[in-house]
């Protein structure tokens, strides 16, 4: 077989390698949004088992692990108890240093700047009136804020300054925030620990009787279910 036709026979079976590949992850997610619609009408057609299966997959978001001494504690976002959670973690002397993944600032943001106007920063300010020093806060640029981009940032910064570290995140958010960091971590590196505040709206056992946390639940579900698909295996 001359060299042209070989190449064309390569690139005719990587195409469909390829091809194969996005059918099979079709596949999975066509599945998966199926399961997904089975489960919800079981919840609304079958009342007797409609508490257990919501419970169930609250259960499938919160995961937490067991809160140990740190280097740092890390501050993923504002609201529903972080704040609270961080500031009780350091006075008890679990890490001497918070770590806060902000968003980088937005054209907005430079506009208002512009304008002279002096927007307060939320979560340094509620540390510092639940008593955590600035001295002890370190705010790092964290990108647009999403999962990855925090992630991501998170890894650098270890990377620069290694150590334990422990992560602070909102309960719907938590297995997919530690599925990711687990696939990016450096190597050598105590895992990190991810723990999700004690005073919270979402709680597994009722999430869904309020507008709020059932929307934030089912909005994380989703993107939960895609996390396993497009990553079927978390990492370490």
């Amino acid at each position: 077989m001359s060299p042209g036709k070989t190449a064309n026979a390569g690139a005719v079976r990587t195409a469909a390698t390829v091809r194969t590949q996005r059918e099979s992850r079709g596949l999975r997610a066509l599945r998966l949004v199926a399961s997904l619609i089975l489960l919800v009408a079981a919840t609304v057609f079958v009342p007797p088992v409609r508490h257990t299966i919501l419970r169930s997959l609250g259960r499938v978001l919160v995961t937490t692990d067991p809160v140990q001494p740190a280097d740092v504690g890390v501050m993923t976002e504002s609201g529903d108890g972080g704040e609270i959670e961080v500031s009780q973690l350091y006075h008890q002397g679990v890490f001497p240093r918070v770590l806060v993944l902000a968003p980088a600032p937005t054209a907005v943001d430079a506009e208002y700047a512009r304008l002279g106007a002096r927007r307060v920063d939320l979560v340094l300010t509620t540390l510092r009136q639940l008593g955590v020093p600035d001295s002890a806060v370190i705010r790092l640029d964290a990108g647009e804020g999403g999962t990855t981009d925090s992630a991501l940032a998170l890894v650098r910064w270890v990377r620069e300054h290694s150590g334990r570290v422990l992560v602070v995140v909102e309960p719907t958010h938590a297995r997919r925030y530690r599925r990711t960091l687990r696939r990016i971590w450096p190597d050598g590196m105590a895992s990190p620990v991810v723990t999700v505040p004690r005073i919270t709206l979402f709680h597994v056992e009722d999430w869904w009787r309020s507008r709020r946390t059932l929307r934030d639940g089912l909005f994380e579900l989703q993107k939960l279910a895609w996390d396993y698909v497009t990553h079927p295996r978390p990492g370490r």
